[in-house]
C-alpha cells in the first residue's frame, strides 16, 4: 500500500517536473525563469529523494560541466534575443534557487538530471513511466540500444550506476579533510559550493562596479562601462563591456551619467583656459562663485565615494572572519536605484548652472549683470536663490567702483566694465560736459538712466572741485555711506529702488551736489554772469547797445581789413561809461571785450566787429560749451541792428532831409519818392516787428523762464540743463541753425534792405546833380540877363535838354530797379512768411499772422492766400503731429475738374 503511494507520488512529481522542463525548452523568458527554477528545484530533489537509486555510480557530469551545456541549449533558442542572455540569466537565477542544498552529490545529480531532460525528455524512461520504479537492468538495456543520446545520457549508460553513489546502494555522505582529526581517513565536515561562493562574490563585484562608474560619472571621469562621446561630450555605454551588465543597469548608468555631462559643461565655463568664460573683474566673481558651486557638488559626491568605500572596507573585514554565511548577510549598501533618488536634485542644479553659464559666454561688467538679472524672479525658489547668489557676488565689483566713484571720484576699471568712462584725451577745460560720460552697452538694466546719471553727476562733481576749484573736503559721512554702499550689495537690483543702499546714493548726489552748487553761485558769481552774457551778447542792454553804435559808426562802414580791435577798446569803455552798464559789477564788465574777425573780401566793419565775453577758471569748465551758441546768436540780432541803423540813420533819415531840399523836383520825381517811402516804411514795419519779437518775445519771455528755473535749482546741472534749454529756445526764435529756409529768407530781405541803400545814395545823387544843374542855369540866365545877354546860346540849351532826358530816363531805370527791390523783397517776405505759417512752433505761426495783419501778403501772393491744406497740416501742429521736414523746396499745383471728380474732394494742392 505504501509503496503505491510512493509510486504515485513519484509519478504526479515527474509529470509536474516535465512540464516545467517543456516550458522550459518552449523559451519562458528570462525574467521569469526565477519562478520556474525555485518550483523546478524542489521537484528535482523530491524526485531524486524518491528515487535514490536512478543511477548505480556517481553522477557521470560535474555540475559546472552541466550547467555550461544548458546555458549553450538555452542560448541556442531563436525565440530568445540576444539581448535577454538567457543561459547568464538562468545560471543566476538557478545559484538562487540551489543555494540552499549544500550536498555537492545532490547538486551533481541535480544538474545532470535538468540536462538530461532538457535535451529530450522522450528518451528518458523513469519521467515517461515515472509510475514504476525503473530496474538496473531495464535502465541498463535502455541506454545500451540509444547510443545517439546526448553526453549526459551516454555517460550514465556506460557507469551504469545509481544516483546514491554506491553500488550497492548504500547512501555515503561526501566528506572533506578535517585538519582537526587525530585518526587516520576522512573527516566529517562537508564539502564547500565554490561555485556557489564564486557566484556570489562576483555578483558583488559587478554591483559594485557599476556603482562606482556611476559615480565616476559624476566627476565626468570615463571608467569601465562609460565612455565619452568625442563630439558631443555625452557618455555611451562601453560596447565591449556593456554585455557584462543587465539593460537595467545599462539604462540607469546612462541616465545618472547626464549629471556627469552639465558637470563637465559648468568646470569648461568656469576654467579660465578654455576662452569660453566671463571677462572682467564681475566674470572673474562669477566664475569663482561657479567652482564654488563646484566645490560643494564635489563634496557631495566625496560622501557618496565614502560611502561606497564603508561597505566594500565592511565587507572585506566579513570576508577575513568569514564564516559559511558571509555573502548572504544583506547589509546596507549603495545602489544604483539610491544614486538616481539622489541625483534629481543635483542635476537640476546643474543643468540651470549650465544655462545661466551658457548665457553669460564672453560677457562683462553691466552686460553680464544684466544677463544674471533675467533669471531672477522665475517662480522657481530653488533657481531665483541661485541667480540671486550669483548676481550678488557678480555685482560686488561693480559695487565697488560706484563707491569708489562717488565718494572718491576715481576709477577703477582695468577691463572696461564700469558703465562710467573717462575720456583721457578730454582736457580739463572741458571735464564738466566732455571728460565723463555714460557707458550705455555696460549699463545693467537694474540701473536706471535716472540713476545711473546721478551716480555720473557725483563723481564729476568731486573731479570738478578737486582739479578745477582745488577743493579736497570729502563728502559728509563718507565712511557711514561707504560701508552702507559696499555691505548692500544685493540691494542694487531691487524691484524699488527703497533700499538703504538708493538711499545713500540719494544723500551722496545730494551733499555733492549742492556743495557745488554753492561754489559756483557763491564765489564763482554765475548767475550774475548767466546775466552779462544776456545783456551784452544777446543785446539785451539796449541804451548800451545804441551808444555803442553811434560811437563805433565811422569804423563800421570802413572795409574790414582797415579796422583795428585796439581802436575799438575805447569806443567800448566809452558807450559802457555812459550808460546803465557802468553801475554792473566790475568783475562782470571785465569779462567783456570787442573783437575783430578775419576779414574776407567784400566785408566792412559791420561784418567783421563783434562784441565776446570771455570765461576764465571754474566758469569756462561749465560755460564753454555753450560760447559757440552764443557767437552764433549774436550775428542774427546784431544784423538785425545793422539793418535797424540803416533804416533810421541812412534811409529815413536821408529821405526826410532830402524832401525839402528836392520840393522844386517834386512834380518829376514824386512817383520815385512815393514809391521809395512806401517801400521803406514797409521794410521799417517787418524790421521793427522782428527785433520785438526777438529781442522781447523770444530772449526777453525766456529769460524769465530760465530766471524761475535757477531758483529752483538744487543741483548745478539743473541751471546748467535750464540754460541749455534757454539757448534752444532762443536759437529757434532767433532762426539760427533751423531746418527750413526761414534764414535764406530774411538773408534776402536784408540784401535788398543794403541794395534800397545803394539805390538811394544813388538816387539823390542823380537828383541833386539835377537839382544843382537846373540852379546852374537859372544862375547862369540871371547873369546874362544882367550883363544884357537876355537869355542862352542855342548849344547851352541843346546840352541842358540833353541832360535833363539824361536825368529823365534815370529816373525811369531807378524806378524800374526799385521795383525790381520790391517784387525781391516781397518774394523772400513770402516764403518767409509761408515758412513761420508751416512751423510746428505756435509761437512762430503767430508771429508770421502778426507780420501780414492787414493780409497785404496775403493778397499778393496765391501760396499765402490759398486755405491750409493737407501739406501744411503735414508741416505744422494742427493735428499735434511733429513736423515732417524736407530738405528742399515743395511746389504746389491746382488739380483739374476732373481730377476734383475723381477724387471726390475739393483738394487743392498736391506734392511735387
Amino acid at each position: 500500500m505504501s509503496n503505491s503511494n510512493n509510486n504515485t507520488g513519484s509519478k504526479n512529481i515527474g509529470y509536474e517536473f516535465k512540464s516545467l522542463i517543456s516550458k522550459l525548452r518552449e523559451g519562458v523568458h528570462p525574467k521569469d525563469s526565477q519562478e520556474l527554477l525555485d518550483r523546478m528545484v524542489p521537484l528535482a530533489v523530491q524526485y531524486i529523494n524518491k528515487c535514490p537509486d536512478i543511477f548505480d555510480s556517481p553522477p557521470p557530469l560535474t555540475e559546472d560541466d552541466c550547467l555550461d551545456k544548458i546555458m549553450t541549449i538555452l542560448e541556442s533558442n531563436p525565440m530568445w534575443g540576444e539581448e535577454d542572455k538567457p543561459g547568464s540569466v538562468f545560471h543566476e537565477h538557478y545559484v538562487v534557487a540551489s543555494c540552499e542544498i549544500e550536498d555537492q552529490r545532490m547538486r551533481d545529480l541535480l544538474s545532470n538530471l535538468i540536462l538530461f531532460s532538457l535535451e529530450t525528455d522522450a528518451q528518458y524512461v523513469p519521467l515517461n513511466e515515472i509510475g514504476q520504479q525503473p530496474s538496473r537492468r531495464s535502465r541498463s538495456s535502455i541506454k545500451v540500444d540509444n547510443t545517439n543520446r546526448s553526453s549526459c545520457s551516454s555517460i550514465l549508460q556506460s557507469n551504469g550506476i545509481g544516483l546514491n553513489g554506491n553500488k550497492n546502494g548504500m547512501s555515503v555522505k561526501p566528506c572533506s579533510y578535517d585538519p582537526t582529526q587525530t585518526s587516520v581517513g576522512l573527516g566529517n565536515l562537508p564539502l564547500p559550493n565554490y561555485i556557489l561562493d564564486t557566484t556570489k562574490q562576483n555578483n558583488v563585484n559587478t554591483d559594485h562596479d557599476v556603482v562606482q562608474n556611476a559615480i565616476y560619472s559624476f566627476m565626468g571621469v570615463q571608467g569601465k562601462y562609460l565612455k565619452k562621446d568625442v563630439i558631443t561630450g555625452r557618455f555611451k555605454l562601453d560596447p565591449l563591456t556593456m554585455k557584462t551588465i543587465s539593460p537595467v543597469q545599462c539604462g540607469m548608468l546612462l541616465r545618472l551619467s547626464e549629471l556627469g555631462y552639465y558637470h563637465d559643461r559648468v568646470s569648461k565655463f568656469s576654467n579660465t583656459m578654455t576662452g569660453y568664460n566671463a571677462m572682467g573683474s564681475m566674470g572673474q566673481a562669477f566664475m569663482a562663485k561657479l567652482k564654488l558651486e563646484m566645490s560643494e557638488f564635489h563634496g557631495q559626491v566625496a560622501l557618496l565615494q565614502d560611502q561606497l568605500n564603508a561597505f566594500r572596507q565592511t565587507q572585506m573585514r566579513d570576508f577575513v572572519d568569514r564564516d559559511q554565511s558571509w555573502l548572504d548577510r544583506q547589509r546596507e549598501q549603495l545602489t544604483l536605484m539610491k544614486l538616481l533618488c539622489w541625483y534629481m536634485e543635483p542635476l537640476r542644479r546643474m543643468q540651470w548652472l549650465t544655462k545661466i553659464a551658457d548665457a553669460c559666454q564672453l560677457k562683462k561688467g553691466g552686460d553680464l549683470a544684466s544677463v544674471l538679472y533675467k533669471f531672477l524672479n522665475n517662480g522657481d525658489p530653488m533657481i531665483n536663490k541661485l541667480a540671486n547668489d550669483l548676481l550678488t557676488v557678480s555685482c560686488g565689483p561693480l559695487v565697488r567702483m560706484i563707491s569708489k566713484w562717488m565718494l572718491e571720484g576715481g576709477i577703477e576699471d582695468s577691463h572696461g566694465e564700469f558703465f562710467v568712462e573717462s575720456l583721457d584725451e578730454v582736457g580739463a577745460d572741458r571735464l564738466w560736459h566732455d571728460k565723463f560720460r555714460l557707458r550705455h552697452s555696460m549699463l545693467p538694466k537694474f540701473i536706471t538712466l535716472e540713476l545711473a546719471d546721478k551716480i555720473l553727476k557725483t563723481g564729476k562733481s568731486i573731479n570738478f572741485l578737486r582739479e578745477i576749484c582745488k577743493m579736497e573736503e570729502a563728502v559728509k559721512g563718507r565712511k557711514e555711506l561707504k560701508y552702507v554702499i559696499d555691505n548692500h550689495v544685493s540691494h542694487i537690483f531691487s524691484y524699488v529702488p527703497d533700499t538703504t543702499w538708493h538711499a545713500a546714493i540719494e544723500t551722496c548726489y545730494s551733499q555733492t551736489s549742492k556743495h557745488v552748487l554753492d561754489i559756483m553761485v557763491g564765489p564763482h558769481k554765475l548767475l550774475d554772469h548767466l546775466q552779462g552774457m544776456r545783456r551784452y551778447l544777446l543785446l539785451g542792454q539796449g541804451d548800451f547797445v545804441s551808444i555803442f553804435i553811434e560811437n563805433m559808426k565811422d569804423e563800421l562802414e570802413k572795409i574790414g581789413t582797415d579796422i583795428y580791435s585796439h581802436d575799438l577798446s575805447a569806443m567800448l569803455d566809452a558807450a559802457l561809461r555812459c550808460t546803465n552798464a557802468q553801475y554792473d559789477d566790475p568783475d562782470i564788465l571785465n569779462h567783456l571785450d570787442v573783437v575783430v574777425k578775419t576779414p574776407y573780401a567784400g566785408d566792412c566793419g559791420w561784418d567783421v566787429i563783434s562784441l565776446q565775453y570771455t570765461v576764465r577758471g571754474p566758469l569756462a569748465t561749465m560755460l564753454e560749451p555753450a560760447m559757440p551758441t552764443y557767437k552764433a546768436l549774436f550775428k542774427p540780432l546784431w544784423r538785425i541792428k545793422h539793418m535797424e541803423f540803416v533804416l533810421s540813420t541812412k534811409i529815413w533819415k536821408v529821405q526826410m532831409g532830402n524832401a525839402k531840399a528836392l520840393r522844386s523836383m517834386g512834380s518829376e520825381i514824386a512817383k520815385a519818392t512815393y514809391r521809395l517811402h512806401l517801400f521803406t516804411s514797409e521794410i521799417m514795419h517787418f524790421v521793427h516787428q522782428m527785433q520785438y519779437y526777438v529781442l522781447f518775445e523770444v530772449i526777453e519771455c525766456n529769460w524769465v523762464e530760465l530766471q524761475k528755473r535757477m531758483q529752483q535749482a538744487k543741483a548745478l546741472d539743473d541751471i546748467l540743463d535750464a540754460h541749455s534749454k534757454f539757448l534752444h529756445a532762443i536759437s529757434i526764435g532767433c532762426f539760427v541753425n533751423t531746418s527750413t529756409n526761414m534764414e535764406s529768407h530774411l538773408e534776402v530781405v536784408y540784401e535788398n534792405i543794403i541794395s534800397l541803400e545803394n539805390w538811394q545814395a544813388n538816387f539823390y545823387q542823380d537828383c541833386f546833380a539835377e537839382l544843382e544843374a537846373r540852379q546852374q542855369m537859372a544862375k547862369t540866365i540871371a547873369d546874362s540877363e544882367q550883363a544884357g545877354r537876355y537869355g542862352l546860346t542855342t548849344v547851352q540849351k541843346m546840352e541842358r535838354d540833353q541832360e535833363r532826358k539824361i536825368f529823365e530816363q534815370k529816373l525811369i531805370t531807378s524806378c524800374r530797379t526799385l521795383e525790381g527791390f520790391a517784387v525781391s523783397y516781397g518774394k523772400a517776405v513770402g516764403g518767409f512768411l509761408l515758412a513761420l505759417n508751416s512751423s510746428d512752433d505756435p509761437n512762430l505761426q503767430l508771429f508770421g499772422t502778426r507780420l501780414d495783419f492787414n493780409e497785404y501778403y496775403k493778397k499778393r501772393d496765391t501760396n499765402l492766400s490759398k486755405p491750409l491744406t493737407f501739406e501744411h497740416w503735414r508741416l505744422s501742429n494742427v493735428f499735434g503731429t511733429s513736423k515732417s521736414h524736407m530738405g528742399g523746396r515743395y511746389s504746389m499745383h491746382p488739380q483739374t475738374p476732373s481730377q476734383f471728380a475723381n477724387h471726390g474732394h475739393t483738394q487743392l494742392l498736391s506734392w511735387d
